[in-house]
């Protein structure tokens, strides 16, 4: 017991260590600030590089990581999520990462619990959450953007009323708007600098925003630079009728309230009550985990449960 808490100490430390190394290490190499001051003056913000770069062993294993990730065609996936969270991570080094956060863990509670099972299970508790966490930051970020594009277009189209060409009025979005859209239009700003056409710069936005309201305010501007037209009055009514759309989703969702809590209570409630009875009378529910037909209803219940709660979410989901 003494030697396996000693060795979970040590590679906490050790992996403290490393995470801080990582985190505030040295700073980048006289080339790389001459690259970085050479494209700042292209984009108001420095590309952050690689935390792994610094360290051979590392960036090898984050290029293994990400390998496999492509040969199992998931790469394209975790860099997606990571760019929409704004994460300044590889794909690779995102992976190296949690995998080593995991694997700290386990050994940890391995050496503290005595149990292999269980620190098997704090090690994918890990992975999930870094996962659903990922995941959670992106999603934020895409509903935040959404909710900004409304005055995002309403400033563009100010900004033509006021004699500003197309290229300057999507400059003013990325000096005067706020994350992430300052982020995604300063990016694209940047390629464009730097030679990427406007239209394709801007499409990518709508890509790693997921956001199909900015590709057709994209479609509009592609449209009027071909055939001409008021484009500040498209971008103007395109985003009346964003902010409509808006009005109304959130209607919706006010009005489908009291069914998604039901679906929640319904939810949790019958496991709620087997681990209030399960701490009350155990002998009651006994059954139902030590006998063959007791674990058959149980496997039952739950599909049932699941199956009831999927169904009320596909009632009171509606599409606006």
């Amino acid at each position: 017991m003494n030697t396996l808490v000693i060795v979970a100490a040590v590679a906490s430390a050790v992996g403290a260590f490393l995470l801080l190394v990582i985190l505030f290490g040295g700073g980048s190499r006289h080339r790389d600030a001459q690259i970085a001051g050479r494209l700042s003056a292209y984009g108001g913000e420095k590309k952050a590089k690689g935390i792994f770069a610094k360290f051979s062993l590392l960036r090898r294993a984050a290029s293994k990581a990400e390998g496999v990730a492509a040969d199992r065609g998931s790469t394209q996936m975790i860099e997606a999520a990571l760019e929409q969270a704004n994460i300044p991570l590889r794909p690779g080094e995102a992976i190296i990462g949690t995998i080593g956060l995991a694997v700290i863990a386990s050994i940890v509670v391995g050496a503290i619990t005595q149990s292999v099972v269980f620190a098997g299970l704090v090690g994918v508790v890990i992975l999930v959450f870094a996962f659903l966490t990922v995941k959670s930051v992106a999603s934020r970020e895409r509903k935040r953007f959404t909710r900004q594009l409304p005055d995002t277009l309403t400033l563009t189209s100010t900004s033509l009323r006021a004699g500003y060409s197309l290229l300057q009025a999507v400059e003013a979005v990325a000096q005067e708007s706020p994350e992430p859209t300052r982020r995604e239009f300063g990016r694209a700003l940047t390629e464009i600098r730097l030679g990427r056409q406007m239209i394709d710069a801007l499409g990518d936005i709508a890509v790693r925003m997921e956001s199909q309201d900015f590709e057709w305010a994209v479609l509009a501007i592609s449209i009027q630079r071909e055939v001409g037209g008021n484009l500040a009055e498209v971008l103007q009514t395109t985003a009346e009728m964003m902010n409509q759309r808006d009005r109304l989703r959130r209607e919706m969702k006010a009005l489908t309230a009291e069914g998604k809590i039901s679906a929640i209570i319904m939810g949790v409630l019958p496991f709620f009550l087997f681990g209030l009875i399960s701490l009350v009378n155990p002998s009651y529910l006994a059954p139902l985990y030590t006998t063959t037909i007791g674990m058959g209803l149980v496997a039952a219940a739950i599909l049932l449960i699941i199956a009831g709660v999927v169904w009320m979410q596909k009632i009171i989901n509606i599409e606006v």
